[in-house]
């Protein structure tokens, strides 16, 4: 079994009515969770975050895209151009500009 990352408790304040709001979702720690994570990543245009896409787009998306070397960062696992890849020393792993920057593993 491999280990869960750790995870660390935030707080922070809100005006009533949206601790109003917040206390009728009902698992509001995803909630906030994923809506801190939609600020960091954009939706693609194509699936709209579904993460799939119908056959026939896929299909004719696949035809307009340029078949390009990718890599797969080591962090987040998004995979991306080889030519936006910029290999660490030692040349195997390959960390993204966002992980980079944000110095955190996901």
């Amino acid at each position: 079994m491999a280990d869960q990352p750790k995870q660390t408790v935030v707080s922070f304040r809100v005006d009533q009515h949206l601790a109003e709001i917040l206390n009728e979702i009902p698992d509001k720690s995803t909630f906030i969770r994923d809506a801190i994570l939609q600020r960091f990543h954009t939706v693609c245009p194509f699936c709209r975050g579904r993460g799939v896409l119908p056959q026939v787009l896929a299909e004719w998306l696949k035809a307009r895209t340029p078949d390009f070397e990718t890599v797969e960062c080591t962090c987040c696992h998004f995979v991306y151009p080889a030519e936006m890849a910029q290999t660490q020393a030692g040349g195997q792993e390959f960390i993204c500009p966002h992980c980079e920057q944000h110095d955190h593993l996901h």
